[in-house]
């Protein structure tokens, strides 16, 4: 059964309150409670978990504003559309900083008054989407082209897997692209395709085949690496599936496409050792948006692709070598220089003379390193970082910083690689880079990402720290007035004294948790792991009111495991949440058998039916309606378990509950002790 989506009605005026209540109840789907002042709906929202929040900006007590602040930090998943009879630009302006999803001016239309609400509902429930969806592709891609086993003895594995070996046995790989793209249509109904290859040496997009009308034309198309969706792709290369390019908030100057029925897309980043460049999809054949199972599949396809192109880069022969003086006058922007043995030029390029600003001096039988107006000990690390590439018939790269002209600092990106001489001799290339820019901007990135940390840490502690924080100010109060009873002193003091102990406790948690999707392969503290888990689903459970305890036996504590079942956990513990829409309890404890330890997630949600517990390790099965649910979370939490030897077990009743029970082989060290 749907749920339907609950908004909160905040007006001091009663008679606007009751007509705005009318107005949305008639026809609407979803559900209405009301608040006349800023302190009612913040008693409302400790109680109920609600999706949307209408308030004025005027009130007494409490002040729209203030309002939104509060909700933004205590209920970040709720959005906020703010309302008022006195509007001006810089009130509108405040709110949306503030997190406001949108600012209407009264008297609110009706039909203005719906179109925002669906709006902002249809927003968080894409953005809901799109984030469960992100972490099921993190568990897929770390079982690479072993996830085609989630889709196994169904059609679309099929498809994929005779298009493998067509691709193996295509020599031509403008067929293979093309062969690619007519299995985008038999995988998810695409009727408008293109693949095109990213060029780093030309900061290009180049066409590699297209599908749909002006085909022949696309696919020979050229397109600037930092543009249009293809350049979003390229700095932000995930998976991305728009369900409506017109109002997508990620790109807001997108121009209109023109001979598209639909605004719907996918893109695909093929990603290998290298990003190889972009997958895009179009007009399903139905005129519908593409769903999260099309983008799975298309993600599937683009791995397929990738696995194409870097088994032909491998199985190309290696070429003779260019003459060296034929790559060195060519007119390219890396500064180049080739050496000898004893580190004297013997040629170089105008980029490098330019870099050097030698004014067209001979440079040839000189000592290269002295000339970059380096320090003794960098000159040094390079001299042996030379060597070692040429002893070792190897490319090595190393960034140093340095004053070429004497006067300005520059950062280098040095690499240097051997290559054949004359009569059998190894002689170096060395190019260099100038990336002063971008390390400026890494700088500066870097700064920017402390900030962003930290500003989410900073949410966080007074999240955390809230609750202790109230109950210490209760229990001095009390102490306060029973001081003339000490018993009852000491006993409040003791319980401020535990509220004290918490807040210190969740800061070292918050503190090491600062960047909880930076999962590590090697092995870490089950506990902290599960820690982990549960702080990036803390303002979840919160905003629905969800009370998550953490027990796990005390053998169990400090087990050592692999840091990659940190998606396990956490998208078991994202299904018993959304299990638990209303409230509920979920509590993490374990058990230690003869030859396996159990980790056990039990929530109090409405349960599973028979039919439903048999399905749910089935690809694309969800008991959510819609694109909310891919139905691949559980089964790629299987994969991983099965191949550090776990399983995972459910069982449930309708309106007992669901407990989830991960079992891990025991591996016991010298001293007997459990990791």
């Amino acid at each position: 059964m749907k749920e339907q989506p609950l908004i909160l009605l905040v007006d001091d005026d009663p008679v606007i309150l009751e007509l705005m209540r009318e107005i949305l109840r008639f026809g609407s789907s979803y559900g209405v409670d009301v608040a006349r002042n800023g302190r009612v709906a913040v008693e409302r929202l400790k109680k109920t978990r609600y999706d949307l929040v209408l308030t004025d900006m005027v009130m007494p007590e409490m002040q729209g504003l203030e309002l939104l602040q509060y909700v933004r930090l205590h209920h970040p998943e709720t959005l906020t559309i703010v309302f008022t009879g006195y509007a001006n630009y810089q009130d509108a302006v405040t709110a949306v900083k503030l997190g406001a999803f949108d600012y209407l001016t009264k008297p609110l239309r009706a039909e203005i008054l719906r179109h925002a609400i669906n709006r902002a509902l249809e927003f968080r429930r894409l953005t809901r989407a799109q984030r469960d969806l992100e972490m099921v592709l993190q568990g897929a891609e770390s079982l690479g082209w072993q996830a085609l086993e989630l889709v196994s003895d169904t059609p679309e594995a099929a498809v994929l897997t005779a298009l493998r070996e067509e691709a193996q046995k295509e020599q031509n790989l403008r067929e293979v692209g093309r062969r690619f793209l007519e299995a985008s249509r038999q995988l998810v109904a695409a009727t408008h395709g293109s693949i095109f290859l990213f060029k780093a040496t030309l900061g290009q997009f180049c066409g590699l085949a297209a599908m749909g009308p002006n085909q022949e034309y696309r696919a020979g198309l050229k397109v600037s690496a930092n543009s249009g969706l293809m350049g979003y792709l390229a700095t932000h290369p995930r998976p991305l599936l728009v369900a409506d390019l017109r109002q997508d908030s990620r790109f807001p100057m997108n121009p209109g496409r023109e001979g598209y029925r639909s605004a719907s897309l996918i893109l695909i980043p093929l990603l290998g050792r290298k990003f190889w460049g972009v997958i895009n999809l179009s007009d399903r054949e139905d005129g519908a948006p593409f769903t999260s199972r099309d983008l799975f599949l298309g993600w599937l396809l683009g791995r397929l692709l990738v696995e194409v192109l870097e088994t032909r880069q491998d199985q190309q022969p290696r070429d003779e070598f260019t003459p060296p003086a034929a790559l060195v006058h060519e007119q390219v922007p890396v500064a180049l220089a080739i050496l000898d043995e004893d580190l004297q030029i013997v040629q170089t390029n105008p980029a490098l003379e330019g870099l050097l600003g030698t004014g067209g001096k001979v440079l040839a039988g000189q000592e290269f390193f002295p000339l970059l107006g380096l320090d003794l000990q960098t000159q040094q690390e390079l001299r042996d970082s030379f060597q070692s590439a040429l002893s070792g018939q190897e490319q090595r790269k190393i960034s140093v910083k340095a004053l070429p002209d004497g006067q300005s600092e520059r950062f280098l990106e040095v690499k240097m690689m051997p290559i054949p001489g004359r009569e059998g001799s190894t002689q170096g290339l060395v190019l260099m880079e100038d990336v002063s820019e971008l390390e400026q901007l890494r700088q500066r990135l870097h700064l920017f990402e402390h900030l962003a940390i930290m500003g989410k840490l900073s949410l966080c502690v007074a999240h955390e720290l809230n609750n202790p924080l109230d109950g210490i100010r209760r229990y001095l109060s009390l102490a306060v007035m029973k001081k003339e009873e000490p018993q009852e002193v000491e006993r409040y003091l003791a319980e401020a004294l535990n509220g004290l102990e918490k807040m210190a406790s969740s800061i070292r948690s918050l503190m090491a948790s600062a960047e909880p999707l930076k999962t590590s392969r090697r092995k870490v503290n089950l506990q902290n792991l599960l820690q982990d888990a549960l702080k990036i689903m803390m303002f979840q459970a919160s905003d629905q009111m969800v009370n998550v305890t953490l027990n796990p036996p005390r053998e169990l504590q400090q087990v050592k495991i692999e840091g990659d079942l940190y998606h396990v956990f956490l998208n078991v513990i994202k299904n018993a949440l959304q299990a638990m829409p209303q409230g509920g309890h979920l509590h993490i404890g374990g058990l230690l058998h003869p030859q396996e330890m159990e980790i056990i997630f039990q929530d109090t949600g409405n349960g599973l039916s028979t039919q439903e517990l048999e399905q749910i390790f089935q690809p694309f099965y969800s008991t959510k309606r819609g694109a909310q649910g891919l139905g691949l979370g559980l089964p790629i939490c299987q994969k991983i378990l099965e191949r550090h030897g776990g399983r995972m077990e459910v069982s449930s009743q309708p309106g007992q509950g669901t407990r989830v029970s991960i079992f891990l082989p025991k591996q016991v060290q010298r001293g007997g002790r459990v990791h």
